[in-house]
């Protein structure tokens, strides 16, 4: 957007240009009903937010953002960078649902705010009473926007946080990356740059707006362009994909994109009936981010979906992390996509060797494009700092107006990953990104994690390819479930089966079979492999194993396999209609023959995805309750969830009698 020098202007340029049309719409159930905001309103809301918000919080400090996936949770964001408060994105703490990060953040940034909706406040600053100890403030953003304000705003200086962006690492020691005015508006216009993304676009996204990646390609972006973004909850997506391909189809999406997983999530269970009505052939960015790119999952996806108008080179490869704001390298937007077929041998010994498409004992890396001339990306040996040349591995390094200054309140570790030099060009200050990869023919390959990299005999080899070994070994695996690192000098495979195979499992045969697959392909062998119930391993808010903490776990003995945990528990059974159908539904959804009523769901291997699906079809069982399902997701156990259910029963035959007292 033209002459504009900050993401507020974007907004208040699209408010004067083009008032009546819609900025953001969001999808708030599976049936495509919509909540919209137009660029007018979202200008009128904001401000008066940013001035009320003013009445309590000084510029500078930082406000945690506590929504469920929303347009408020858009008003309270830009409202915060408007007003020259430090917004952190994050969730809405409850019982179940991961409130441990938030907590923990809360105390990391030193933050005496929290926004939140009106609905939400009475229920999250009690829960928050009884489980933080970190005081905050909570203020709801309906009632700013209903206040009556004449504060005037400060100027925006483009040097000034905008918001952190705490990354999904290590939950004890979280890191809130710095992201400043002037490195939106840099990351958003290097994207329009690369990608060719412009005003006529409509963006398409389920992903979550507390993580980098949905906040930038689906908030930020959309709004410095000027064009429609349509947004769903993550859980939409996840209680059924095919939604997301009914949103482009209806609103012709042009441009939309996920992580890796997502994309192989769509191909495995959407079904062939649902494509009736599909159109994707208005797709044309298809970006695939924020884990690394499979080639296999590319080409699976556009098998499946080509019918309905999709190619492969709408697919997007592109790079980035939460300290360069989202986005690192990627394509022009209009190029083919990039495969290179690499020699494993070679590779082991950090060698590059290109051969020919389908030779044996070839890996194959997607490429992820390059930068422009107003950043800089160069591989680094990470020892001696030199630059290497096109075709070495080494450490990717990176330059440019989109890096943050650094981690909030952390200067010693800032200094270790943002204030980097190279000998050969001493002024330009670098990022660490502690990524490993490669240049080639104008495009960066990213080969992996330097500190995932397992070294054993001298040979080099990286978890993602044996991970995706294992996934495509034998049908009775949970695909993009599996994590491989090194401990103790040995070889460990930690992997889910996934639930089709749970009752006819031959757990002895599949582990004969991952042994053998990795042996043939990698010429390694595995010294333990363990097998888990599906969604037990670890995973970040963007899909990505934990590999660091699924080590730990394993280091502890504290991951249940299979059938030990089953045989440990003292089971009790159910008992009533109630509990006898709630036991039906968790036993489905966990893949589990047998459930104690009194287990703790998270002790069981479940899941935030598991969750939801068992919330649902508690929900739509007893649909005549009209149950809340947050109220469901509250329950830790059988026994839990079948008093709530017993308890809404009562009500409502209590209800029922009323009604019919009156008619008589």
């Amino acid at each position: 957007m033209g002459n504009t020098n900050n993401i507020i202007a974007c907004l208040q340029q699209n408010a004067k240009d083009k008032p009546n049309d819609i900025a953001y719409e969001f999808l708030t159930d599976l049936s495509l009903t919509t909540q919209s905001i137009t660029y007018r309103q979202l200008m009128v809301d904001v401000t008066q937010i940013a001035k009320n918000l003013l009445e309590n919080v000084s510029p500078g400090e930082s406000v945690l953002l506590l929504y469920p996936p929303s347009i408020e949770y858009i008003k309270a964001f830009f409202a915060c960078v408007m007003a020259g408060v430090v917004a952190i994105p994050l969730y809405p703490p409850k019982k179940n649902n991961k409130s441990d990060k938030v907590f923990v953040v809360a105390k990391a940034s030193k933050a005496k705010f929290a926004l939140t909706t009106q609905k939400d406040l009475p229920s999250i600053s009690l829960f928050w009473k009884d489980n933080s100890e970190s005081k905050i403030s909570f203020l709801g953003t309906e009632e700013l926007i209903d206040t009556p304000s004449n504060r005037v705003l400060p100027p925006i200086s483009l040097e000034a946080p905008a918001f952190l962006q705490y990354t999904s690492g290590s939950t004890g020691n979280p890191k809130g990356v710095i992201i400043t005015q002037g490195n939106i508006l840099a990351n958003t216009q290097y994207l329009e740059r690369l990608s060719g993304a412009h005003e006529k676009d409509i963006f398409v996204n389920w992903l979550p707006l507390f993580h980098d990646l949905g906040l930038v390609t689906a908030i930020l972006l959309p709004a410095y362009l000027g064009c429609k973004s349509v947004l769903m909850a993550p859980a939409t997506f996840v209680r059924n994909p095919v939604v997301w391909l009914k949103a482009m189809t209806q609103f012709k999406g042009t441009i939309g994109g996920a992580p890796n997983f997502a994309y192989d999530l769509c191909t495995d269970k959407i079904a062939e009936e649902e494509l009736a009505n599909i159109d994707l052939s208005n797709w044309r960015i298809a970006y695939n981010a924020a884990e690394p790119v499979r080639y296999e999952t590319l080409s699976r996806f556009t098998e499946r979906f080509s019918s309905s108008g999709f190619t492969l080179n709408s697919f997007y490869p592109s790079y980035g992390m939460a300290e360069s704001t989202a986005f690192i390298s990627g394509g022009n937007g209009n190029d083919d996509l990039q495969v290179l077929y690499i020699d494993k041998s070679e590779l082991a010994d950090n060698k590059l060797s290109i051969v020919d498409e389908g030779s044996p004992n070839s890996v194959v890396f997607v490429g992820n494009g390059l930068t422009d001339e107003l950043h800089s990306l160069k591989i680094v040996n990470p020892t001696t700092k030199n630059v290497l040349p096109d075709g070495e591995i080494g450490e990717v390094w990176f330059s440019g107006p989109s890096v943050s200054p650094g981690y909030w309140l952390q200067n010693e570790v800032s200094k270790q990953t943002f204030d980097n030099r190279l000998p050969s060009d001493g002024d330009t200050i670098y990022l660490q990104t502690g990524d490993l990869g490669f240049i080639y023919d104008g495009h960066v390959f990213i080969t992996g994690r330097s500190k995932d990299l397992i070294i054993l005999k001298g040979k080099n080899y990286y978890p993602q390819d044996l991970e995706a070994t294992v996934k495509y070994c034998d049908g009775s695996i949970h695909p993009g479930f599996t994590a491989a690192f090194e401990e103790n000098d040995k070889l460990i495979i930690v992997t889910e089966v996934n639930r089709n195979a749970m009752k006819t499992l031959n757990s002895e045969q599949l582990v004969q079979n991952i042994a053998r697959s990795i042996y043939n392909q990698h010429n390694i062998a595995v010294d333990d492999i363990v097998l888990l119930r599906p969604y037990q391993i670890p995973m970040t808010s963007s899909g990505k194993i934990r590999r660091k903490q699924t080590k730990m776990l394993y280091a502890k003995n504290a991951l249940a396999s299979l059938y030990n945990k089953i045989s440990r528990e003292e089971m009790i059974k159910p008992t009533g209609d109630v509990e006898s159908s709630i036991h039906e539904i968790w036993c489905e959804i966990l893949e589990i023959p047998e459930i104690s009523v009194s287990t703790g769901f998270f002790e069981l291997g479940g899941n935030s995805i598991k969750a939801i699906q068992i919330a649902a079809a508690v929900a739509e069982r007893y649909k005549a309750l009209k149950l809340d399902e947050n109220k469901i997701l509250e329950c830790v156990s059988i026994k839990e969830m079948a008093e709530l259910i017993t308890l809404s029963l009562m009500k409502h035959a209590q209800s029922d009698n009323m009604a019919g007292a009156i008619r008589i």
